[in-house]
């Protein structure tokens, strides 16, 4: 957005819940919605079903049996999402898909590029612009907001914008495979013979984590 319409003129709203408070709601509902159940599960498989987040081959063995799941579970969620209705002040309440279709047909079609559209409006007050006043002190938004963000000095000034001093950022390496492809083809054979294989539910779901470490377990003795 800077690259596109220019820096210091609030081209980007960066990151604190005050200059951009339907973000920091919808990241309370990603999390309530489904990202909690599935943090809570890992946390509980560390405890109590033998997972050790330091052993690169516990980390493939979840993402080999887990990772199609979130992605199912996250396109479900945000499926529901698009289509449940929004109370917006002085407006009509609509759905962010109704919102995404009718400003299409108001404002045109809009692509990804990075050309300049001319007529674009000046903000006048940038240090302003996207706060939402009556939210501002809404508990559960600030709470969820600094859990996941680091502190910065100035995150309490509602008035100055700048980039964070330090963005999220979460570091995704990719796991060595310690299986050979005929030992995973044997691996999913058997797990799509347990009884909990298509079931989806949390309970199935450690069930299935336990007899994947077993089998795993298994294939060097």
């Amino acid at each position: 957005m800077e690259n596109r319409r220019g820096t210091e003129r609030g081209s980007y709203i960066w990151g604190r819940s005050v200059h951009n408070i339907r973000i920091e709601r919808l990241w309370c509902d990603v999390t309530r919605g489904f990202g909690a159940k599935w943090k809570d599960f890992f946390l509980g498989l560390e405890m109590h079903d033998g997972l050790d987040t330091n052993l690169d081959a516990h980390v493939w063995l979840l993402h080999h049996i887990f990772l199609e799941r979130i992605n199912l579970d996250a396109t479900d969620w945000a499926e529901s999402w698009n289509h449940h209705r929004i109370s917006i002040r002085d407006e009509r309440q609509r759905s962010p898909r109704d919102m995404f279709f009718f400003g299409m047909l108001q404002n045109g079609v809009h692509g990804v590029d990075a050309t300049f559209i001319p007529g674009d409006d000046e903000v006048g007050d940038f240090q302003e612009y996207g706060i939402d006043w009556e939210a501002f002190d809404e508990d559960n938004v600030r709470q969820h907001h600094n859990e996941a963000n680091s502190v910065d000095e100035t995150a309490d000034n509602p008035f100055v914008i700048h980039p964070p001093q330090q963005l999220s950022d979460v570091q995704v390496p990719e796991a060595h495979r310690p299986l050979t492809d005929a030992q995973i083809c044997d691996l999913d054979n058997q797990l799509t013979l347990l009884p909990h294989y298509l079931s989806y539910s949390m309970d199935s779901c450690r069930l299935l984590w336990i007899d994947a470490l077993q089998i795993c377990c298994n294939m060097f003795h």
